[in-house]
């Protein structure tokens, strides 16, 4: 019986393995496509995640937050300070406590390619050992209205309110102001007059204007750490809470 031992030819052998060759380096070269393309869109997503990061705890918390490690920046152009208005008819509100800012890849990153932009309530104040920035928040679930002053008896003056620029407000009483419920909020400061001379802790008293009801509240007690002199005063519905004590109360307020 004859046999057909015929097989491929060295030359077939040749042409079949640059065959593959060829598809096997075309399958390669997309694979290696993929992956970077891949890569490449990971590490995007992750830096514009923690930039959106960055920038809200910027907004929220810029008194803890360094901007030089968030690349968070002033904007280049125009001032660094806007006024936003809200016409409500009858009724227009400004707000000239808002400012701008950009945050951008590192440039030496090969994705630096996009920049952030956006505004902040956020008040960039640098504070002196006797100045005190102060936020008031209304978390009771009513609408809250109160005269806060500075004058001590005798009105020696030892104590007055300045702005976020760090301008004396010179009056020893705010002007009147009404805070929303459920977390309306007011930012302001306070500082002696010289520093060293009066008593931060017995000077600040805040009057419910609709009840009468005067309450001192003590500066220091309300720092949210003690290495700076920001503070945070919570209104429960019936008292005035330390961050401490916010942090540990039960999360519905009393009225």
């Amino acid at each position: 019986m004859k046999t057909n031992k015929k097989g491929m030819t060295l030359v077939e052998c040749i042409i079949a393995m640059a065959v593959f060759a060829v598809a096997t380096t075309g399958f390669t070269m997309a694979a290696a496509a993929c992956m970077k393309a891949q890569a490449k869109t990971t590490r995007r997503m992750t830096t514009t995640n923690s930039q959106t990061t960055n920038l809200e705890h910027f907004s929220t918390f810029s008194h803890v937050l360094d901007p030089e490690y968030a690349n968070v920046k002033p904007m280049e152009d125009g001032l660094n300070k806007f006024k936003m208005t809200f016409d409500f008819g009858s009724v227009k509100v400004e707000n000239d406590h808002v400012y701008g800012y950009s945050s951008k890849l590192d440039p030496d990153s090969p994705d630096g390619v996009f920049e952030l932009s956006f505004f902040s309530a956020a008040d960039q104040v640098s504070l002196d050992s006797h100045e005190y920035w102060i936020t008031l928040y209304n978390y009771s679930a009513i609408q809250q209205t109160w005269d806060i002053s500075c004058a001590i008896p005798g009105d020696s003056q030892e104590f007055e309110f300045f702005d976020a620029g760090k301008n004396s407000a010179v009056q020893q009483t705010l002007p009147r102001h009404i805070w929303a419920p459920n977390g309306g909020y007011m930012k302001f400061g306070i500082r002696q007059r010289t520093p060293g001379v009066g008593d931060i802790d017995t000077c600040m008293v805040i009057t419910n204007v609709e009840t009468g009801n005067k309450m001192t509240v003590p500066v220091t007690s309300m720092r949210e750490s003690d290495e700076d002199n920001m503070c945070s005063i919570y209104f429960d519905g019936s008292k005035f809470l330390t961050p401490e004590e916010f942090k540990g109360a039960p999360s519905e307020t009393e009225e």
